[in-house]
């Protein structure tokens, strides 16, 4: 496949009800290290599919035993306390893992689900507020306080 064909087939999603699929995002340098960038246009308010389920999602599916965890893979999930909200799989994490954190995001979340918060342009970076997260005060990053 082309690059040529890759981006018609990009633009025809954008076309579809502005759906969001596996085609619509892609892994990419960003300034904060590895971040998640859309393929085509998005809309206000559409889904955003960074995870495999194509529909959405309950919060249980990704709650683990905070001793369960090994200390090194905990930052990579989000601390309730006793609980983490991890990846399913840490040697396959989604692409949804890896979005990076603005004070001016451009998605939000709703019960482990993703939405465009504003339109979201081809190439742009997909960046949500960690303070949204719910993890209690201690478990903040400098960061993102």
């Amino acid at each position: 496949m082309t690059i040529k064909s890759v981006k018609k087939v990009t633009e025809n999603i954008s076309k579809k009800k502005n759906k969001t699929t596996e085609f619509s995002f892609v892994l990419k340098v960003s300034k904060c290290g590895i971040g998640v960038f859309a393929t085509h246009n998005i809309k206000k308010g559409t889904y955003l599919r960074l995870f495999s389920y194509e529909t959405e999602a309950t919060m249980d599916s990704f709650v683990r035993n905070k001793k369960d965890v090994p200390k090194f893979f905990r930052k990579y999930c989000v601390d309730m306390g006793d609980e983490l909200i991890c990846p399913k799989d840490f040697g396959r994490m989604e692409i949804g893992w890896y979005l990076n954190h603005s004070k001016t995001p451009n998605a939000y979340h709703r019960n482990c689900n993703y939405y465009a918060l504003c339109d979201i342009k081809s190439s742009e970076e997909i960046t949500i507020d960690y303070n949204t997260l719910e993890e209690p005060e201690e478990a903040k990053e400098d960061y993102y306080k």
